[in-house]
């Protein structure tokens, strides 16, 4: 009888330990390791738009707010909050760097021609360029640096840098501009992931603006005709 009330009291405490276990399961509904959710998550893909407008960049831009952050490419889940905070930057989790996530808000293409690509937020996509590429772009890459004076930039503009032999480099995207600082919106560290934040990066000497060539008008696709003001191209 002691024998049964023991091995009762055990399936009692395994139960519950299982009813536990899949209820932290359910809260977090985070695979244990990086390819594993990598495998369940980025599963996109991209598609072609005949327009890509500073609002377009804009609205890309906002959604990843709050989501991880992954050296050299990932895939965001769009769920409010970093799902592999343990992870190194170069662990394989969710996210993107800073160069990756102007890439995409950008709508750039991979082979650097002109055109506009979406990329779904689940698309595993980094991008060919890096910070530095930005900084210091060829004359045949879908962007140019430009004057950082308020009066040349606009939202969704970049300041770019690569200071101290590489040790500092990042590039952050003008979300609100300001007289003596500006709000980005940028894939900021592996620890607040992407955010947007009140910075003085335009008054840091060694840095670049940077902006995407060819942004279409915002009265795309109802332009109604040659010489309409929509924006600079």
């Amino acid at each position: 009888m002691r024998t049964e009330h023991r091995g009762t009291r055990i399936a009692a405490a395994v139960a519950a330990f299982a009813v536990a276990l899949a209820g932290l399961l359910l809260v977090t509904d985070t695979p244990a390791h990086a390819d594993a959710w990598s495998d369940q998550y980025c599963k996109g893909g991209s598609s072609s738009r005949l327009y890509w407008k500073r609002s377009t960049a804009i609205a890309y831009a906002q959604p990843p707010v709050r989501e991880g952050y992954l050296l050299n490419g990932g895939c965001y889940r769009l769920n409010d909050r970093d799902d592999t905070p343990s992870l190194p930057a170069d662990g394989g989790g969710e996210g993107t760097d800073c160069s990756g996530f102007v890439f995409r808000v950008w709508g750039l293409k991979q082979d650097s021609t002109n055109g506009y690509r979406y990329w779904d937020y689940t698309k595993h996509i980094h991008g060919p360029w890096y910070s530095w590429d930005y900084k210091d772009p060829e004359a045949d890459e879908p962007f140019r640096t430009i004057s950082k004076a308020l009066s040349s930039t606009a939202p969704m503009d970049a300041i770019a840098w690569f200071r101290d032999g590489g040790a500092d480099r990042h590039i952050a995207l003008i979300w609100m501009e300001g007289q003596t600082s500006d709000y980005y919106v940028h894939a900021h560290t592996n620890t607040v992931g992407v955010e947007i934040s009140e910075e003085t990066y335009r008054q840091v000497s060694d840095t670049e603006a940077v902006e995407r060539k060819n942004w279409s008008l915002e009265c795309e696709p109802k332009c109604p005709g040659p010489g309409t003001i929509g924006g600079r191209t």
